[in-house]
């Protein structure tokens, strides 16, 4: 609604302004129907295209460990140890199995329950990014933002999926909001320690459903030091929630670590991390570089297989988990020395494999006309949103000054460069998914509700408002528009 103090705009500009406003003013009801939406297209997929007993879509059985993932939770709860039939293993990590059991423990052995769970993570972690993105770019960003959320077909098909996606997604979105908090210099230090140790418990359950989450932890500390130094803070004023930060993700992992030291042999986080830079060193982009079998390989150069390791007949391995993991570094060291640049090589290919592949499986699509056609919608999906995160993402780079939360954008960007650690080892078919396509998300919704905003503006003269040729507000300093929901104060988010 105009005010008195405000000149008429130019034709898009009045157009802009109504959705705009209707976003700050019916935020919360916009966000919950969307989030109802995105749920009901996720129980129809699962509805439709799943059974209570095969971890696998119907549609398109490709995309899952989750017969590996059932056995771990099935040994939780036949035997009470995690690994295979009663057999103790660190190859994968425990969260995720670890929720399938807990499912089991109260339901019985059905696979429904879990992935009603998954949509409720869908759900949480829409939720959490819409507020994010709506408290620094508006209303309307936050509601872009998880409209694109609930309606991703990659993020749908995953919610049907056993698979650990729904559950990093969901984590990653809580830890995203609480670094936020930790750079927010409007927190009190209480509450910048008590959202570092949130953090932290966060980033150790990722940590445990994936170890690359590992890397997120030494990041963000290292992040939010390097903030305070270069602002002078006092020390404890970054020190405080680094040391919060840490406290609270080893506070999750040391049991985990000293269960492993004590039935593994080591206390590490799981056995297939330099299994996985040892796989990546011939498991390449465009095949096989040593051979044309892979369990040969692995034999040849005395480290386990994961069929040897996830086969549940066997009670006893050829050699225990943790000298196979020592020799898949040693393996993988050798390999990298005599041919450094080669090496390299593979992974810038992996880089790029990462970014522009989705990996359909030939064996699944081949013949099968709905599938051809939905694999190539969501290709093109996928790089519509890249090519609106990448033009988007520059475009708030560019004005970045102007931005009220440029902190946004280089917390978005770590974590995207996190996710970069995996072309380290083997481009998996879901490593994007989960570790880079949210953040897509973000950077298309937040840009294109900026824009949206910033033209409901240009032009437009509210006293004590928005000033039209920088975007900020007027006397307000945080988010951009006050009453985006209730309780607003500034540029701030969870806990």
């Amino acid at each position: 609604m105009r005010t008195p103090t405000q000149s008429a705009g130019r034709p898009f500009e009045a157009w802009a302004e109504a959705p705009v406003a209707f976003a700050a003013t019916r935020f919360v009801s916009c966000l919950g129907v969307i989030v109802l939406l995105g749920a009901l297209l996720r129980l129809i997929l699962i509805a439709t295209t799943t059974t209570a007993f095969d971890p696998m879509n119907q549609l398109y059985p490709g995309y899952t460990d989750g017969w590996e993932y059932m056995d771990n939770a099935r040994s939780l709860v036949e035997t009470g140890t995690y690994g295979y039939a009663g057999r103790p293993s660190a190859f994968r990590p425990p969260a995720y199995p670890f929720l399938i059991a807990l499912t089991w423990w109260t339901f019985g052995e059905t696979l429904t329950p879990i992935r009603l769970l998954q949509v409720g993570f869908f759900a949480l972690m829409t939720i959490v990014y819409a507020r994010v993105v709506a408290e620094r770019f508006g209303g309307a960003a936050g509601l872009m933002t998880s409209a694109i959320l609930a309606l991703y077909p990659l993020f749908i098909f995953m919610t049907s999926e056993i698979a650990t996606e729904s559950l990093y997604m969901v984590i990653s979105a809580l830890v995203f909001a609480l670094t936020l908090s930790l750079l927010n210099p409007g927190r009190s230090l209480r509450r910048r320690i008590v959202a570092g140790f949130a953090a932290g418990l966060c980033l150790g359950l990722g940590t445990l459903t994936r170890p690359n989450m590992l890397v997120m932890v030494f990041l963000i500390a290292a992040l939010t030091g390097w903030d305070g130094i270069r602002k002078r803070r006092e020390r404890i004023a970054w020190a405080g929630p680094v040391i919060a930060l840490l406290v609270g993700a080893y506070a999750v992992l040391t049991p985990w670590l000293l269960r492993n030291e004590k039935r593994i042999g080591a206390p590490i986080v799981a056995t297939n991390i330099h299994y996985n830079v040892f796989r990546g060193t011939f498991d390449q982009v465009d095949g096989l570089s040593l051979g044309d079998n892979i369990a040969d390989i692995f034999k040849a150069y005395h480290v386990l297989y994961e069929e040897e390791i996830e086969d549940v007949k066997n009670t006893r391995l050829s050699m225990d988990e943790v000298t196979s993991e020592r020799n898949a570094s040693a393996a993988a060291l050798s390999i990298i020395r005599n041919d450094p640049a080669g090496w390299f090589l593979q992974r810038i290919k992996n880089g790029f494999y990462l970014w522009l592949n989705l990996q359909w499986d030939p064996v699944v699509v081949r013949g099968r006309t709905i599938v051809v056609a939905a694999s190539a919608a969501v290709t093109l999906v996928y790089y519509l949103l890249l090519l609106g995160a990448l033009v988007g993402g520059v475009w708030l780079w560019r004005r970045r000054a102007r931005v009220p939360a440029a902190p946004f954008l280089t917390v978005t960007g770590l974590f995207i460069l996190a996710a970069m650690s995996t072309v380290l080892t083997f481009v998996g078919k879901r490593y994007r998914v989960a570790t880079i396509d949210p953040y897509l998300a973000l950077l298309a919704g937040a840009s294109a509700g900026w824009w949206l905003l910033l033209a409901s503006r240009r032009g437009v003269r509210v006293a004590g408002g928005v000033r039209p040729d920088t975007g900020s507000c007027g006397g307000h300093t945080g988010g951009a528009v006050a009453g985006i929901l209730p309780g607003d104060r500034g540029d701030t988010t969870l806990a």
